[in-house]
């Protein structure tokens, strides 16, 4: 257990000089009303190990020239525009055209108001929405705060007693709104898990859970499947460059039981040497036929050594649903 507590501070240490505000961190991000983006497709295979239901269909680095574009921890779908929306732990958020396109894009990089209440850094970690009223809940570390936008764009936020002992750098990392109405919030620390019986900003006290993932993985982000299953994305800090492998997971949110470790399959690991990176948002496309487009972008910290990388998914979520529950373990394995 020391060696791997050891092991762990090293890698951690090795991350934060990597990201350190140094010679190769962007200086004086500033945000424009539009920018260009350009995808640069990745000459990347299917990864092995990966199930028959779960197919890479594409991987682009999005590079863009304003310095305040990336740092991307949320990805949703905007059903207007039917492009995706990323917010930053800058506060920021960019509207990205779909991929894939020929030449250059607007990518529309712009702030959200800066909340007097809230101090800097304002910290977007997850996003979840409603897509019947048009409302979006953010979740922001540093502050364990929880921003409702109503669709008239007012906007009101909440700091839930049951996150208050949560560490300033530790979540609320993951959120998801479910198809009933209930709220899933996960901790980036990976052992606390709470259960929003309604709107965590009607004030109710949520269930408590944990969830106990395979090795050092945390939770960086989830989205809901159309079956009602909850796709999770987990991130480890590892000794390769960049120091990160990703893991997907399946879960359903009928198995949370209070107090209890929630239940959670393994789906496919990230961790291919063209795909390796700092995967913090995921968002999913239902296509109703049984299968969905799965989204994933990359945070890369605002640093010119890493890579805003976009992935897309295809994953048959109605064929792999019996063999993850066969295999469900609170392990994870």
């Amino acid at each position: 257990m020391r060696n791997t507590r050891i092991r762990r501070l090293a890698v951690v240490v090795a991350l934060a000089l990597l990201i350190a505000p140094v010679t190769w961190l962007r200086s004086d991000p500033e945000v424009t009303t539009q920018d260009l983006v350009q995808l640069q497709p990745l000459g990347v295979a299917q990864p092995e190990g990966w199930p028959a239901s779960l197919t890479l269909e594409g991987a682009w680095n999005v590079a863009n020239d304003n310095p305040a574009f990336g740092g991307f921890s949320a990805l949703r779908i905007e059903p207007v525009s039917n492009g995706l929306v990323a917010y930053s732990d800058r506060g920021t958020y960019a509207h990205i055209p779909r991929p894939p396109f020929a030449g250059s894009s607007p990518a529309q990089t712009a702030a959200l108001p800066r909340d007097p209440l809230l101090r800097d850094p304002q910290d977007i970690e997850s996003v979840t929405a409603d897509s019947a009223s048009g409302a979006i809940w953010l979740g922001y570390e540093h502050h364990n705060a929880i921003r409702r936008y109503s669709a008239n764009g007012t906007s009101q936020f909440v700091q839930p007693d049951a996150m208050a002992e949560w560490s300033t750098n530790s979540g609320p990392e993951a959120m998801v709104r479910l198809s009933d109405g209930r709220f899933i919030v996960l901790a980036e620390r990976g052992d606390e898990g709470l259960l929003f019986a309604d709107d965590p900003l009607t004030g109710g006290e949520p269930m408590r859970f944990s969830i106990d993932p395979p090795g050092d993985f945390l939770p960086t982000d989830m989205a809901q499947l159309p079956d009602g299953r909850v796709l999770i994305l987990l991130r480890d800090v590892t000794w390769a460059l960049p120091p990160f492998a990703s893991l997907l997971m399946v879960a359903d949110p009928s198995a949370i039981g209070e107090e209890e470790i929630w239940p959670l399959t393994e789906l496919a690991r990230i961790d291919e040497a063209g795909l390796r990176e700092n995967y913090e948002g995921i968002t999913v496309e239902p296509d109703g036929t049984g299968a969905a487009t799965v989204w994933l972008i990359a945070d890369d910290n605002l640093s010119q050594l890493q890579r805003t990388l976009l992935l897309k998914l295809h994953y048959v979520y109605a064929a792999g649903k019996q063999t993850a529950r066969e295999a469900q373990s609170p392990a994870g394995r």
